[in-house]
């Protein structure tokens, strides 16, 4: 799963090269503190060749807000993975004391990202700002709000003609599920699908290859600059498609077993302010209603049902 692959790789860069040489018994607070604020300040590492002799690194400007909040959110996750190792330590008995890591609190207020989304005049432009390929994949990922690992996994026989759905066989949370596709999704579908065989990629690159992680980004940024759009990456598509369902009165339910969450949790952190909200509904229907003009007020009459609602 790609939790397991992700505490790994979170071990390899920031755990094992700081802290791998010491003894657990001799860790201390000071020593865990200085360790948690310097990954906030160490160079975000970038995808690199194994090939390469030298990490790609990129400097982390902690001056703007978004990215120190960004860097400290990093900076818990690693520090959460490395006390859940510490204390099945201390559990085990393997160790004596934990008030060095027990004592070690987390970056605070890290939690509010900025969820970036498209509406539907912008997810157009995107789309007539893009061709081939590229395009096909756009529209996939705005019509189904899967991942680009989910997507770039389907094969045609994910493709379900009859109840008009794709399956989604493995997501982030091991689950599988089945995402049923507008109209225009399942059109979308079709024409991929046609003709082709059951195992072949339902989406290829313009060459015929299957898409692979990083293949995409150049002419997908390309596609954003002629659409005069903000930069955004391919997965905050899948924002859009949350969004939109959202904002039409999907219940956040529905919405996160669309995603393929095991709960509500994140489409409450990250949508629930877009859904049509009881308390504003009301706020909107009962407060007072003044119309401002250069030199009166005016109070709108209400009608006598809503003030007797009142």
């Amino acid at each position: 799963m790609k939790s397991g692959y992700d505490a790994r790789s979170r071990a390899k860069a920031h755990i094992l090269p700081n802290l791998g040489s010491l003894r657990v018994a001799d860790l201390t607070l000071d020593r865990l503190r200085r360790w948690r604020d310097a990954m906030v300040k160490a160079p975000k590492l970038l995808r690199t060749s194994r090939l390469a002799t030298k990490r790609n690194t990129r400097a982390v400007d902690i001056s703007d807000e978004e990215a120190l909040r960004r860097r400290r959110d990093t900076a818990n996750r690693t520090l959460t993975l490395l006390k859940a190792a510490l204390n099945w330590a201390h559990r085990n008995q393997l160790v004596e004391h934990d008030s060095a890591w027990r004592l070690l609190q987390p970056f605070h207020n890290t939690g509010a990202a900025r969820v970036r989304f498209l509406d539907a005049a912008e997810q157009q432009r995107l789309l007539n700002a893009s061709e081939g390929a590229l395009r096909d994949l756009i529209a996939a990922a705005l019509m189904t709000g899967a991942r680009f690992g989910e997507l770039a996994r389907l094969t045609v026989r994910d493709f379900d003609r009859t109840n008009g759905t794709v399956f989604i066989e493995r997501s982030k949370n091991g689950r599988a599920r089945h995402v049923p596709l507008t109209a225009g999704g399942a059109a979308l579908f079709e024409r991929l699908a046609a003709g082709r065989a059951s195992l072949d990629p339902l989406l290829r690159r313009d060459d015929g290859d299957p898409w692979k992680p990083a293949q995409y980004q150049r002419t997908f940024k390309a596609a954003l600059e002629r659409a005069k759009l903000e930069s955004i990456s391919l997965h905050e598509l899948r924002h859009s498609y949350a969004s939109a369902m959202v904002r039409n009165g999907a219940p956040l339910i529905v919405v996160a077993e669309a995603l393929g969450h095991s709960g509500t949790r994140m489409a409450e952190k990250h949508y629930a302010h877009l859904a049509p909200s009881f308390v504003a509904d009301t706020i909107r229907r009962t407060a007072p209603d003044l119309e401002v003009a250069a030199s009166t007020v005016v109070l709108l009459a209400r009608p006598a049902a809503a003030r007797a609602g009142a």
